[in-house]
């Protein structure tokens, strides 16, 4: 089964997501500032595993090697999908792919990446991408 896990990070500097990217990249990961503390960054990755116990220790030992692990959550993906297409749903502001990567300070083609790997939350109204600007905050 496959499971999706957002590992909240804290850490200072001026190239920490681009370092947690680099850390993760075998995750597919997708980094962005975390609403949860101040200087903490959410890196969501996905993986497989059997059962969810073995997910929560993968997560956890992936989190604990970064250092500053602050928060943890994990859950299939299938539920990180229907979640994320609630997010998209309930009318909250939404932004196109080249604002949303101005946020998150990466290509336009990075944001479309993350949304056809799943690990960033939108959907296609049309033929363009809508993601949540929540999920973007710096």
């Amino acid at each position: 089964m496959e499971y999706n896990a957002t590992l909240t990070i804290r850490a200072k500097g001026d190239d920490v997501d681009d370092a947690l990217v680099d850390a993760l990249r075998d995750y597919h990961p997708a980094v962005s500032p975390s609403l949860l503390a101040e200087d903490a960054w959410d890196a969501v990755i996905t993986f497989g595993a059997e059962t969810l116990g073995q997910a929560l220790t993968t997560a956890r030992a992936i989190g604990e090697h970064l250092g500053g692990m602050i928060g943890l959550e994990v859950v299939p993906t299938t539920a990180w999908d229907r979640r994320a297409d609630q997010d998209v749903r309930s009318g909250e502001d939404l932004v196109g792919v080249t604002e949303a990567a101005s946020r998150l300070g990466v290509t336009p083609q990075a944001v479309r990446e993350r949304l056809g790997a799943g690990t960033l939350p939108g959907r296609k109204i049309g033929r363009e991408w809508v993601i949540p600007a929540r999920t973007l905050a710096r």
